[in-house]
């Protein structure tokens, strides 16, 4: 992922700042990061679905943002379906690898794989969307 993309993304987003949503650099690359804080938490103290969505969705739009506009295409995202599948309770920081889109220009529809991962690397959530697009301004 692109780190100004990224950035861009945490900056145009209040509910991100919230959930303070941050990067970190893994595998020579910039992630998103979800830290481990207090009011991210569940009812048994782990990281919360909900932001562990968060996260993997604002990881997987941003990624789909900057490969349009590295296609110089003038789409915007109208709507997304979204499959999220938890395999283990995340139990500290975690960050999130998105997939480069998989776009099917001709049908307008971009798929995105996101996997949320623990600091020791071992997949914890995965995330699959299939974003709507339209002609347009972003």
């Amino acid at each position: 992922m692109n780190a100004m993309r990224l950035a861009q993304t945490l900056a145009s987003n209040p509910f991100l700042q919230f959930a303070k949503l941050s990067t970190v650099n893994k595998n020579g690359q910039e992630h998103l990061q979800l830290g481990f804080d207090s009011f991210l938490k569940n009812h048994i103290g782990t990281l919360h679905a909900g932001a562990l969505f968060t996260a993997a969705q604002a990881d997987a739009q941003a990624s789909l943002e900057l490969a349009l506009e590295q296609e110089n295409k003038e789409l915007r995202i109208t709507g997304y379906t979204s499959q999220i599948a938890y395999k283990r309770p995340a139990k500290g920081a975690v960050w999130v690898n998105t997939q480069a889109p998989e776009i099917d220009w001709d049908k307008g529809v971009a798929h995105t794989l996101s996997t949320l991962n623990n600091e020791a690397n071992e997949p914890l959530a995965e995330l699959r969307i299939q974003f709507t697009l339209a002609q347009g301004e972003r």
